[in-house]
């Protein structure tokens, strides 16, 4: 299911100190009679049952995971998402249908140069700097296909912003206009593309000789992305038509 990636794959414990924790306070670490700690060892292989998210601040969570032994021999209980290799990044977690009667300036609004479209239905999935992104239902499969083959490959790929709704992007806008310390260019509400569902910014540093870059610029227009912005290294779009002319003509970009 594309609303919970982490059905039927395997983790790897990496962490020699991932330690269980009650089920009824997740904040809370079980101890074995001896006193000591109780754990999963590390390098364990372990499935995933169930995922419990806790705000942890103003944006972001913590995020704990029900393990059992992959053979299904062994039922651990609920540990730490960041003892798993890859610290759960990326992962979806749950799907958000628009409310009926909702607002063309509500949550689920998508819009696209200045023009209301429809209500769309949102994945939330665990962005880069363990905060909840949106993903847009249409290209969340092909987006979670390329992260896996990336991960494959020892490549890790992290989202930073995704779907946008008005009053996000409104905010966005309003801060780069003021010139408010932190924040970027940004198109006007209804003119980006991330209102329309099809725009991520990844976790790409620099770009340059970034790994998670250099296998984008490889690999992305495989499934059906792009860069798009010359001057923003980080931004990419999910638009296949054009991702297939790049791909044939040896780039993996929009501009001449």
């Amino acid at each position: 299911m594309i609303e919970e990636s982490y059905r039927g794959r395997v983790f790897t414990i990496a962490d020699p100190d991932a330690r269980l924790r009650r089920a009824s306070a997740l904040d809370e670490f079980i101890t074995t009679p001896g006193g000591s700690f109780a754990t999963i060892a590390d390098g364990t292989k372990i499935t995933v049952s169930a995922v419990n998210i806790i705000p942890a601040g103003s944006e972001t969570v913590a995020i704990f995971v029900h393990a059992q032994s992959a053979n299904g021999a062994n039922d651990f209980g609920w540990t730490s998402g960041n003892n798993l290799r890859g610290k759960f990044l990326s992962e979806t977690v749950g799907k958000i249908p628009p409310p009926s009667g909702a607002s063309r300036f509500g949550p689920h609004a998508a819009w696209a140069n200045g023009q209301y479209l429809q209500h769309i239905t949102l994945i939330r999935l665990i962005g880069t700097r363990k905060e909840i992104e949106h993903i847009a239902e249409v290209s969340c499969a092909k987006f979670l296909e390329m992260v896996a083959a990336a991960r494959d490959d020892g490549i890790m790929i992290g989202v930073n912003s995704c779907f946008r709704s008005y009053p996000q992007q409104k905010q966005l806008y309003d801060g780069f206009k003021a010139g408010r310390p932190g924040y970027n260019p940004a198109n006007p509400p209804g003119m980006s593309n991330h209102q329309s569902g099809i725009a991520f910014d990844l976790d790409v540093g620099g770009g340059g000789s970034n790994q998670t870059y250099v296998w984008l610029t490889k690999n992305a227009t495989r499934f059906g992305f792009l860069r798009t912005v010359s001057r923003e290294v980080w931004h990419w779009e999910y638009i296949p038509q054009k991702a297939a002319q790049a791909r044939a003509r040896g780039s993996f970009h929009t501009w001449s």
